[in-house]
């Protein structure tokens, strides 16, 4: 028997409450997982789970066990992390983020994480919505914006400028605003994905300012909120590295450049500390090192 895979399964089983979401999050079939927490029981001699047809759950031993299983664990893979290899580090990472840093920034860092750690395998999944972690079976995931659950880890790397933005067939026949509050105005292309589509942040001076907007048109994709604009249809408010190339081309214009909008901040945040293995916690520094020493906006 292999005492620290047994609480692996053990661990894993109890974070899915299901022997079958278990089983395909290991890669296992679900009678293996059951043949390893019922040799877990047999040997420590109590019973960790009650079993239903319909559900599981810890007992009281189980809660127990569990809870100094996580520091068995933990402890595990910092004494891993001071000896392994990097090409020996084996792991999976099932991971998260917007469709927008997925095409625009993530490749290169992912890249030079897997190139780095070959035996760390990854699973990116690109969706416009905060995922919940630990029901859709995440490791980990990069948000943009304030965090709202505070049951999740999180480490912020980074903020993103924005700009605002018009191409200039647009301020030819509109003009540009002078002041944000003009923007009540204006055709403003609305970013369903922002957490306040409908109210922009800019910073005044020492103030904080938010300015609300309208708009005919209405996107949940910042590729798309480009290309509206880039086609004259009305004024984004955007990320600056969405827009770069096309503010280089002269297709696009950044106007109210002297009222800075809001930084936005990105970071990453997982369920828990006692879980992440040496893998993760090397793929949250590449990340890390990306953003902060490398700036993807330059």
């Amino acid at each position: 028997m292999n005492l620290l895979k047994s609480i692996e399964v053990f661990q894993v089983v109890c974070k899915y409450k299901s022997f079958s979401k278990a089983a395909n999050h290991l890669n296992l079939v679900p009678s293996a997982v059951s043949r390893q927490i019922n040799e877990l029981e047999k040997h420590l001699n109590i019973r960790l789970l009650n079993r239903t047809t319909r559900s599981i759950s810890l007992t009281t031993d189980g809660r127990r066990y569990l809870q100094k299983m996580e520091v068995i664990t933990q402890n595990v893979g910092e004494l891993v992390s001071l000896t392994s290899d990097e090409k020996v580090i084996k792991d999976h990472i099932n991971f998260t983020a917007s469709p927008a840093l997925g095409e625009h920034i993530l490749l290169e860092p992912i890249n030079e994480f897997s190139l780095k750690y070959p035996g760390v395998s990854l699973t990116l999944n690109l969706v416009n919505r905060d995922v919940n972690l630990v029901e859709e079976g995440y490791d980990l995931a990069l948000r943009v914006g304030g965090l709202e659950d505070s049951s999740m880890i999180s480490r912020q790397i980074y903020s993103f400028p924005f700009v605002v933005v018009a191409s200039p067939n647009y301020i030819k026949e509109h003009g540009a605003p002078l002041h944000p509050k003009d923007l009540s105005q204006h055709n403003c292309i609305i970013n369903t994905i922002m957490r306040t589509p409908y109210r922009w942040k800019f910073v005044e001076g020492k103030n904080k300012i938010q300015i609300k907007v309208k708009g005919s048109i209405e996107a949940n994709n910042d590729a798309m909120q480009q290309g509206f604009s880039t086609a004259g249809l009305g004024i984004s408010y955007i990320p600056l590295f969405i827009v770069k190339e096309q503010i280089a081309s002269g297709k696009l214009v950044p106007i109210l450049t002297e009222y800075t909008p809001e930084p936005v901040p990105i970071s990453i945040v997982y369920p828990s500390r006692k879980h992440l293995s040496n893998a993760k916690r090397k793929f949250i520094d590449t990340l890390a090192e990306y953003f902060l020493d490398k700036n993807p906006q330059k």
